[in-house]
């Protein structure tokens, strides 16, 4: 089979490897074949062995419930994770899903994968986690076969939780807190804490709700009246619970006589006053 017709029958996504044994050539052959499509535009490199055809379009994916991603953009993800990362189940959480909720940011695809699941990652294009594989679909909806997406309630716990590639996180889940809270369901969010373990996470985001509260008289503009206040006695540090910071990347503080604000009732240190946090809802 000829470079050409070898190209013509590959599927959207595929490896250089593939390539290779349907052309029957050498790798550095079909390396030049492949630099030679791209150059005319037939194909792209996604990453190193990795290529994307340009000249047909993606297989459409049967969609199983609605959801605020473009079809074009749901398509080509699928096949670019089947031919990553295999045909298990994978989920589209934490920061792409609380933007999914209605939280407003610009974040890289965030996915979550069963440990055992082929591939790496994807760099510059998905940021992967990793988790157990009776984890991944719960709490979940379900939006093609192999793909769910997060809750916004455990987009945010999971977010406060872990807090990698999560900058301002905290903004994000005050303002969603702000406007009134109602993508989060803090009865979920207590299933949440006990069922995946998230306690920390859930704790988090119950501080900056009950810190929002405590300002509300205060904000400009009413801008903290709907703050929704249920969370506060839903959500309580238990006996032999240790402290925790609000951001664990930071150093600071350790105990309670360093933080520039303490939820004795969560036991959560904050290194800075939560008058920030406003601050940052009204710029």
């Amino acid at each position: 089979m000829s470079s050409a017709e070898a190209l013509a029958s590959m599927p959207f996504v595929f490896r250089t490897s593939e390539f290779c044994a349907r052309a029957g050539i050498e790798p550095s052959s079909a390396s030049r074949a492949l630099r030679a499509a791209a150059a005319d535009g037939s194909v792209s490199r996604v990453v190193r062995g990795l290529w994307q055809r340009n000249d047909r379009e993606p297989p459409v994916a049967d969609c199983y419930s609605s959801h605020p991603f473009a079809p074009a953009w749901m398509n080509t993800s699928e096949c670019l994770m089947d031919a990553v990362f295999g045909r298990g189940p994978r989920r589209i959480s934490r920061m792409t899903a609380l933007d999914a909720a209605g939280v407003p940011l610009v974040a890289w695809p965030q996915l979550s994968f069963p440990h055992e699941s082929a591939g790496t990652s994807l760099p510059g294009r998905i940021t992967v986690f990793r988790e157990r594989a009776d984890r991944v679909c719960l709490f979940a909806a379900r939006l093609t076969e192999r793909t769910w997406m997060s809750s916004g309630t455990r987009a945010a716990i999971e977010i406060a939780q872990h807090q990698r590639a999560a900058p301002s996180w905290d903004v994000r889940i005050a303002w969603a807190l702000a406007d009134g809270g109602t993508m989060f369901d803090v009865e979920e969010a207590v299933e949440i804490g006990e069922a995946l373990q998230m306690r920390a996470g859930l704790r988090r985001v119950a501080s900056i709700e009950d810190a929002l509260r405590r300002l509300a008289a205060d904000a400009p503009d009413g801008c903290l009246d709907d703050v929704p206040g249920e969370w506060a006695d839903a959500v309580t540090a238990r006996r032999g619970d240790t402290w925790i910071r609000l951001h664990p990347s930071l150093r600071r503080p350790r105990e309670p006589s360093d933080a520039a604000w303490v939820d004795r009732e969560r036991k959560v240190l904050w290194r800075r006053h939560p008058e920030s946090l406003v601050a940052a809802l009204l710029t």
